[in-house]
């Protein structure tokens, strides 16, 4: 069966969604519309984020978020110990994995977070959301604050990621290598004719 749906769910006037979306496993889906549309608010309804004035919206206990904005870090935690919190073993055991996803240099990883730029508080999100098990991936804007060549190592790490992925994007290059379906927002609405 699907891994999430939403089903005939409406939030106030920004997103009025008749009939069921569903997700399937592994499934790619991208959210497309203007400014408005209520793109956003269909993903944090997804995630969790938003309770839906109608309608119900269920989605997998292993679900990760990528929102806009950046969360705030005041945090004097150093960048690995950062992304190895709540994972079995000590940081110096995750060296590797984080190293290997290309996102970061090992001069990088004892430098407090409260110190990085948004790019890479950005990247540390993205390390952290793809290399823990889920069954959906929610990314708003995943390639705001971010370089051009770091957008082609998140397209590597989410083609390697099994779990099912939608996502909305303004960036041309993410959009087009993204693949999987689209969902057409306007005025809250879907228009592109999927059910």
């Amino acid at each position: 069966g699907p891994v999430a749906e939403l089903d005939g769910v409406r939030v106030g006037e920004r997103l009025c969604l008749e009939g069921l979306l569903t997700i399937a496993p592994g499934q790619r889906i991208l959210v497309s519309g203007e400014n408005g549309a209520g793109k956003t608010t269909l993903l944090r309804v997804l995630a969790g984020d938003l309770e839906p004035d109608a309608g119900t919206a269920r989605r997998p206990a292993r679900t990760g978020y990528l929102a806009q904005e950046l969360p705030p870090h005041s945090t004097r935690l150093p960048l690995l110990d950062a992304f190895a919190a709540g994972r079995p073993g000590p940081p110096d055991e995750h060296v590797d994995r984080l190293l290997a996803l290309g996102l970061f240099r090992e001069e990088d990883l004892h430098v407090p977070v409260a110190a990085l730029s948004a790019g890479q508080r950005r990247r540390l999100q993205l390390a952290r959301l793809v290399t823990r098990p889920a069954d959906l991936l929610i990314l708003d804007e995943p390639t705001n604050h971010i370089a051009l060549d770091l957008v082609e190592d998140l397209q590597s790490a989410l083609a390697a990621y099994p779990g099912a992925v939608i996502a909305v994007s303004h960036d041309r290059t993410f959009r087009a290598r993204f693949g999987g379906e689209t969902v057409a927002l306007r005025a809250g609405r879907r228009v592109d004719g999927g059910a």
